[in-house]
């Protein structure tokens, strides 16, 4: 591409030298005045420029630090999709026929990709949520654990898709781990799925995560049509009381969730309840 002397030039120029990797992820772009005088624009349009790919995600501007070119994370697009489907009040059956097109594949994929590192993560997590005392940190290790075959698929649009449900998925789980018949239904399907990739047979992996999900279809009666939202909240308020606010616990859970898919290792201290 020609050197850019305009608004869009330059910002289509930046785009296309990050995409290629010709800016790696981390780098620092030169400071504002430079790209101005390289380029043949004024500062104000380069600024204009650097808040444009901020926006979108693709590089982060840190306050006397300079810019930098933002790594992808599986997350990027993800809140405002889940902003999406809270407001069209998405039910847990929609849900469930979301994750099993999502998960049984992903669980698939995971039987013939996933790394060793990437199986002990899977292993701890089971380990831990067999220790956790509560039905939040329970449900933390839970969406760890699927989030983690998600991860070990090595697709980034099969990632990058059931990030976008993984604060739903959170409250989902809230209402299986509050409920012992479907506690005592699902949770042990978590070591079957975990066997199959271990094994490396994709066809009893898949097999294993649709039975898993097929639970709630099962076992939720009424709840199967109703919100997610609703229903969360409900067994929140339970677990809590009324008070209890499902939106902070969110805010958390997404904090410490991006922190363990993002590098997968020893799998982060319980929060409190």
């Amino acid at each position: 591409m020609s050197p850019p002397h305009s608004r869009d030039s330059l910002s289509a120029y930046l785009l296309e030298e990050i995409l290629a990797g010709r800016i790696p992820s981390g780098a620092k772009l030169p400071p504002e005045r430079s790209l101005a005088e390289r380029f043949g624009v004024s500062r104000p349009i380069v600024r204009e420029v650097l808040r444009s790919l901020a926006e979108r995600g693709f590089v982060e501007i840190l306050p006397s630090r300079g810019t930098y070119v933002r790594e992808a994370r599986s997350s990027d697009g993800a809140r405002s999709l889940d902003t999406s489907y809270r407001r069209r009040n998405a039910t847990i059956r929609e849900l469930t026929e979301a994750r099993l097109m999502l998960e049984t594949y992903a669980a698939r994929l995971a039987a013939s990709n996933a790394t060793d590192v990437e199986i002990a993560a899977m292993r701890r997590c089971l380990d831990d949520f067999e220790r956790a005392g509560h039905v939040l940190e329970q449900a933390r290790l839970d969406l760890a654990f699927h989030a983690l075959v998600v991860r070990a698929s090595h697709n980034t649009v099969i990632e990058t898709m059931y990030a976008s449900i993984t604060s739903l998925t959170f409250e989902l789980m809230l209402r299986s781990l509050s409920d012992r018949q479907v506690h005592q239904a699902g949770v042990p399907l978590h070591e079957n799925v975990l066997q199959a990739i271990v094994d490396r047979d994709p066809d009893r992996a898949a097999e294993a995560m649709q039975e898993h999900l097929e639970v709630a279809r099962r076992l939720y009666g009424k709840d199967f049509e109703a919100s997610v939202d609703q229903v969360a909240q409900r067994e929140l308020q339970r677990m809590l009381g009324p008070s209890a606010s499902l939106e902070g616990i969110l805010e958390d859970v997404a904090r410490r969730h991006a922190a363990l898919v993002t590098a997968p290792g020893p799998v982060p201290g319980p929060a409190a309840p």
